[in-house]
């Protein structure tokens, strides 16, 4: 901030001026400096209390990543959240020649496994062998509600998967697909923005019987057993074998024929996501058409309590809760 102050007489303009700043005295007080009128004088901006930070209190400034909602990872191991299985019961079954370790993990009060053993095993039994081999684990998991609130599924393949225990104790090694249990009248939400990929998923939603209501402007399904069903076992587990199929064809088979597996394994898992999720759909929808022009889907619900008892299941963990 500069300050102009009078400028002293110029003779060679004729302005007088003020002659006051010449002289070293003004009004009777001595000054013990002398003023240059051609230096410009500058006073300091006060500082201001009512102003603040704008950051303070936001994302910026580290606020709010002490207690961010997230999933919380175990301090010891490295296994992912959906590798730990606790009190999961095993059972084994065999399918066209080959034998199934299914995990079934206890339910919630309000949530159901929409897919039984007996369900999983009628269609494995009608899907050729070769397209899951070594595909040999099936869990049954219940989600703990933190996760079905930032990452909800209906299922997954893992590639590769360590399935323990509480303890940590190792279950399982190899390939499985995780199907994930439902509550049986809960609901999906799709916001206002769709893209192309989410309205398919709209429409393969309703056609698995999903009830759809608009409200707001976004789109919600509600949820039945029956088209949980539908949705899991013609399609989640039909798309994640089309996975396994794709993962076989691009490198298990061709590193027994003497390629390099590490290389070829890290081209595969380079290739876009939209890439491999096209290649799962069309699996999917052909193994779905097949089995449906051969009659075997749909079939109605295997639950027979006889079958779940000789496995240690509970009967309580397929059927919704009547509250």
């Amino acid at each position: 901030m500069f300050i102009s102050r009078p400028s002293a007489r110029n003779p060679a303009s004729g302005d007088e001026g003020d002659a006051s700043f010449d002289h070293p005295e003004r009004n009777g007080v001595e000054r013990p400096y002398s003023y240059n009128a051609a230096i410009p004088c500058t006073l300091r901006v006060m500082r201001n209390p009512t102003r603040r930070n704008r950051n303070i209190g936001t994302a910026k400034s580290g606020h709010g990543q002490n207690n961010r909602l997230t999933i919380p990872r175990p301090h010891h191991g490295g296994n992912v959240y959906w590798e730990r299985i606790e009190k999961a019961t095993k059972v084994k079954r065999e399918v066209s020649g080959q034998t199934v370790h299914f995990f079934v993990q206890p339910t919630l009060a309000d949530y159901v496994h929409a897919c039984t053993i007996d369900d999983i095993v009628h269609l494995l039994s009608h899907v050729p062998p070769a397209d899951w081999e070594t595909l040999c684990a099936i869990v049954l998991r219940q989600p703990r509600r933190k996760e079905e609130t930032l990452s909800p599924v209906w299922g997954r393949l893992a590639y590769a998967a360590d399935l323990v225990n509480a303890h940590g104790t190792l279950l399982y090694q190899g390939p499985a697909i995780v199907l994930e249990a439902h509550h049986p009248t809960g609901a999906w939400e799709f916001g206002r923005n769709l893209d192309p990929d989410d309205l398919k998923e709209l429409e393969r939603l309703q056609r698995d019987g999903h009830r759809l209501r608009t409200e707001h402007g976004k789109h919600i399904f509600e949820n039945t057993v029956e088209s949980c069903r539908t949705t899991q076992l013609h399609r989640t587990l039909l798309h994640e074998i089309g996975h396994w199929v794709d993962y076989l064809e691009k490198v298990e088979r061709p590193a027994d024929s003497g390629l390099d597996w590490e290389q070829l394994n890290d081209r595969y898992h380079q290739r876009p996501s939209r890439e491999k999720e096209d290649f799962a759909h069309r699996y999917a929808d052909q193994m779905a058409k097949e089995l449906s022009d051969f009659g075997v889907i749909p079939f109605a619900r295997v639950l027979d309590s006889e079958s779940l008892s000789r496995d240690g299941l509970q009967l309580s963990d397929f059927l919704p809760s009547e509250t």
